[in-house]
């Protein structure tokens, strides 16, 4: 007896934990949907302007992943408060300042810049988050 009591009480709180990890999902979709378009050009023009600030430090601060992290982090404090709220995982954000550093940085020979192309492929990166 003591025993399908434990399991009841076990299978009651897997049910529970399901229900939270799905109310939570939720939440974060229903909140992806809402960003407006407003925090995401905002969250566009901080990560612009990071990129513009270590390109100007040159290729070995950029190619440098602790400093690059460090970078990330900063970046991220500065977004709008609806997008971190959203949470990194959830946007996969250090993958796509990853991804950024590659991209925008990866083609540059001569000194690292953030050109018009650059900063296009940014905006549809920081976009791509939401959906």
């Amino acid at each position: 007896m003591l025993e399908d009591i434990k399991n009841k009480i076990n299978n009651n709180a897997k049910e529970i934990r399901k229900e939270l990890n799905n109310s939570a999902s939720a939440v974060s979709g229903m909140a992806k949907d809402k960003v407006d378009s407003v925090a995401l050009n905002i969250a566009t023009q901080v990560v612009i302007s990071s990129m513009n600030g270590i390109a100007s430090k040159g290729f070995s601060y950029i190619n440098d992943d602790k400093k690059y992290q460090s970078i990330i982090e900063k970046t991220w404090e500065m977004l709008p408060l609806p997008m971190r709220l959203i949470g990194k995982e959830t946007l996969s954000y250090e993958d796509n300042m990853y991804f950024l550093r590659k991209t925008v940085f990866g083609k540059d020979k001569e000194e690292p810049k953030v050109d018009t192309e650059d900063e296009g492929i940014i905006s549809r990166t920081i976009k791509k988050m939401f959906t």
